[in-house]
């Protein structure tokens, strides 16, 4: 409302001056009183109520508005002892459903599809669990996450 008032007096005092310095024909011989013009308040009007969310599916974006596909590997525990179980996480933003996960976790076993799974490491060894994650658009992101097995 400061910023209002200020720039509708800045303004009132800028038209002032310009229209008191456009007389037309020269000095008439009177002085004139300067006059002071006061700002008018700005309208109070209650704040608009903010628009309705338009309908979208759950945690995604409007259909003419898809987020890029983003992908994070996670997995816990990231190092530990053999047999090690680790369970690995799918962490997905954006993408239109459905969407296709592929783990591959690095120690020459089958390749998983869940979202989350479950794998054991039996030997020691550094391993990268590598997720691929597809969409319905053809959208893709992948991560990996790194396992250390200890003996």
């Amino acid at each position: 409302m400061m910023r209002v008032l200020t720039c509708s007096a800045t303004f009132a005092a800028s038209v002032l001056v310009v229209l008191t310095g456009c007389g037309g024909g020269g000095p008439s011989g009177k002085t004139e009183t300067p006059t002071t013009v006061a700002a008018a308040p700005a309208p109070t009007t209650a704040p608009a109520a903010p628009a309705a969310p338009s309908p979208t599916t759950a945690g995604q974006a409007p259909e003419d508005e898809d987020a890029p596909l983003l992908a994070w590997a996670e997995g816990e525990p990231e190092d530990g002892k053999a047999p090690l179980t680790v369970e690995f996480k799918a962490d997905i933003e954006g993408g239109k459903a459905p969407l296709k996960y592929t783990w591959k976790f690095g120690d020459g076993t089958p390749d998983s599809n869940d979202k989350d799974p479950k794998h054991e490491y039996k030997k020691a060894g550094k391993y990268r669990a590598d997720l691929s994650v597809s969409d319905a658009s053809g959208d893709s992101d992948s991560d990996y996450v790194e396992i250390t097995v200890n003996d």
